[in-house]
């Protein structure tokens, strides 16, 4: 297993991951209830996500050699990656900041069309959820961390094929040492998915929020957690 700092070379993997472990994480279905219908477009979408969190945050990978009984133990493949936002203002020389940090080339370079509406999904549904993170990151952690700041996981995923192997566990890892080596909290909203993982590491729950658009039974309860310094 190798943990490292990803660059845009990456992304294609990354895409990987994100389409592979998409579905089980209930945020995506929630959004994205249609995705099924247009793999196309949601494989797009991914891939512009990936290239998002690769230009606004630190994005860490993890590298696994492959599984099956023809597999060559010596070609490694990026299987999980984690995304970290880190406390404002960035340090331009700090250890953690990732080679591609705000220095990704155009999307065309990467063959990624230049943005544009995506027309899948539930447009409500993604517009609350993405409100209700935004609130609850500002109650939950910014405002009572204002002072120092905190390393908050934005995402973690891993895909399917190899779960289950230790790359979540190494990953969160990497941004728990990088934050207590600066005494910050470390933050979270919890997936089911990584719910137990982060409780097994440390992680207190502080509170919770929950998604749900008027007059519809789907909704999703989204738990905040933190890891405080080491005195």
């Amino acid at each position: 297993m190798l943990i490292r700092l990803a660059t845009a070379c990456d992304l294609d993997a990354m895409t990987w991951v994100l389409i592979g472990a998409a579905p089980l994480d209930p945020v995506y279905p929630y959004r994205y209830p249609d995705r099924h219908l247009y793999s196309g477009e949601f494989a797009e979408l991914c891939r512009r996500k990936c290239y998002d969190y690769l230009a606004t945050s630190i994005v860490v990978v993890c590298e696994m050699a492959p599984t099956g009984p023809d597999s060559d133990p010596e070609k490694s493949r990026v299987v999980a990656f984690c995304a970290w936002d880190p406390p404002k203002p960035y340090a331009p020389g700090s250890q953690q900041k990732s080679q591609s940090f705000h220095q990704l080339p155009p999307f065309q370079e990467l063959g990624i069309p230049s943005p544009s509406p995506i027309a899948i999904g539930n447009k409500d549904r993604m517009d609350a959820f993405r409100d209700a993170c935004a609130a609850s990151k500002t109650s939950f952690f910014d405002t009572r961390y204002h002072r120092r700041g905190h390393m908050f996981l934005k995402i973690l995923l891993c895909h399917p094929d190899y779960q289950r192997r230790g790359a979540g566990r190494a990953l969160t890892n990497w941004g728990i040492e990088a934050a207590q080596r600066q005494g910050l909290n470390t933050t979270v909203f919890a997936s089911p998915m990584g719910y137990k993982l982060y409780r097994k590491l440390g992680f207190k729950p502080i509170g919770k929020f929950r998604v749900q658009l008027e007059g519809e039974e789907a909704f999703l309860v989204i738990p905040a957690l933190v890891l405080r310094p080491r005195v």
